[in-house]
């Protein structure tokens, strides 16, 4: 884990990106009627555990990152194919997922759609900050409403799922990561990259 120059403008870039996307995401399904919102927490029964949301998200994505990607990246780059590379990466994710929210196929599919931005972002730039940046800033979107880890009672705001669900919706959870991703693929002009690429395309890390 490296504080390179630019690590704060990469963090905070990429967190814009992951909490923006993923507020979009939740305003949609407050308007077609698949989250309901019934109002806010009192402040001073809360601040604590929002707290525990701020700083065990943070804790959370950075070590799934620093494993899943900076550990599992480095490992295998330059000794199998880059795409090889990023299917093992995804996958381990997708697994990670899997051991947490239980297996079904539509979260395998979310899991590897949004797999793709968080391990496009770490390996074009090298800065693991780039990555944990944007899955700290969905997960905080998602602590806003359902707390830490789906505990409703540690967020800011109360909402219940009305179980008005279509075909749209369904599909929101693949869109809003797709387009999460084809955004982050344009946007990675503007990070700063903490690595230079040497000629047999292995990332050495700057000091």
């Amino acid at each position: 884990m490296i504080f390179h120059p630019g690590w704060k403008k990469n963090f905070i870039f990429s967190f814009l990106i992951g909490f923006g996307f993923w507020m979009v995401m939740f305003g949609i399904q407050f308007y077609v009627g698949d989250l309901e919102f019934v109002g806010i927490h009192d402040p001073v029964n809360v601040i604590m555990p929002v707290v525990e949301v701020f700083v065990g998200y943070l804790v959370g994505s950075l070590i799934n990152d620093l494993i899943v990607r900076g550990y599992v990246i480095n490992l295998l780059k330059g000794k199998i194919h880059i795409v090889w590379v990023f299917i093992i990466s995804i996958l381990i994710y997708a697994l990670d997922d899997y051991w947490y929210a239980g297996f079904s196929l539509s979260n395998m599919i979310f899991s590897i759609i949004l797999g793709l931005s968080l391990t496009l972002a770490y390996y074009k730039t090298g800065s693991i900050w780039a990555d944990t940046g944007l899955h700290y800033g969905l997960n905080i979107a998602y602590g806003l409403f359902f707390g830490l880890v789906g505990n409703s009672g540690s967020a800011l705001f109360i909402v219940k799922e009305t179980g008005h669900e279509t075909a749209f919706s369904s599909l929101l959870n693949y869109i809003i990561p797709a387009l999460m991703f084809i955004f982050v693929l344009w946007a990675l002009k503007y990070y700063s990259s903490s690595s230079t690429l040497s000629k047999d395309n292995k990332i050495t890390f700057s000091h």
